[in-house]
């Protein structure tokens, strides 16, 4: 098991606003939408918690809609994925990565909810749906170097609820086997993450993948066109 820390964001207050003015189809801030998303970035930057947690397991074998994978204490384990299993054929190991910005961030917008300040409240959750794309880019960036060392390709990037036929339910084994509560994550009844602007993700890596990039699965997802996640991640051609 692997926990990186990350000690702050690398983007700025502009890029924040930048990308409200694109959720709001806006092409220009009013002086208040500035001086909200400085604060925003200021107050709510202090208090993100950055932190992934990974773990990667050897694939023994496929089974239909599942892989089996091995425990380092020898065990196995039969996990379902779905009928999109296949994209996990070429894998001789899997990552399993959590990420989080961290409880805290999430307190100050109830705070902020609460004192009926949702101007607040919406830009310190544009902060960290900004930073939640940021640090699972690098985590991304960190699997395909630990691949490209082995001389190793990776699959994309397939999570529960995204992926056809493997509901949000799946994030409960991925919660588990990715060991979340080391970063301070819990699952609600409903199966989502706790701090809710975190996320989980399955990875194949192995020699017989032809890209050293970790893609998307966005052409599988029903909510493709309305995704945040791949409004910060994917850039159109």
């Amino acid at each position: 098991m692997e926990i990186i820390k990350f000690a702050e964001v690398e983007f700025d207050w502009q890029d924040m606003l930048a990308d409200s003015l694109k959720r709001g189809r806006r092409k220009k801030a009013s002086d208040d939408m500035i001086v909200a998303v400085k604060r925003a970035y200021d107050e709510g930057g202090k208090v993100l918690d950055l932190k992934s947690v990974l773990e990667i397991y050897k694939k023994e074998r496929d089974e239909e809609e599942c892989i089996v994978i091995s425990h380092h204490e020898g065990s196995e384990e039969k996990l379902y994925v779905g009928p999109r299993a296949g994209y996990l054929i070429p894998a001789q190991e899997v990552a399993v990565c959590l990420c989080s910005v961290g409880g805290p961030l999430v307190t100050l917008m109830h705070e902020y909810a609460k004192a009926e300040d949702y101007f607040m409240m919406y830009y310190l959750d544009v902060l960290g749906v900004q930073a939640l794309a940021e640090i699972s880019g690098k985590m991304r960036a960190h699997i395909e170097l630990l691949a490209a060392e082995r001389c190793w390709g990776v699959g994309p990037s397939m999570q529960p609820g995204s992926v056809d036929g493997w509901s949000v339910e799946g994030q409960r084994d991925l919660y588990r086997l990715g060991h979340g509560e080391e970063i301070g994550l819990s699952l609600n009844d409903s199966s989502f993450l706790i701090p809710h602007i975190s996320n989980s993700s399955l990875i194949g890596l192995g020699p017989h993948y032809t890209e050293n990039k970790i893609g998307s699965m966005c052409h599988e997802c029903s909510r493709r066109d309305k995704c945040l996640w791949r409004r910060e991640n994917v850039r159109e051609s």
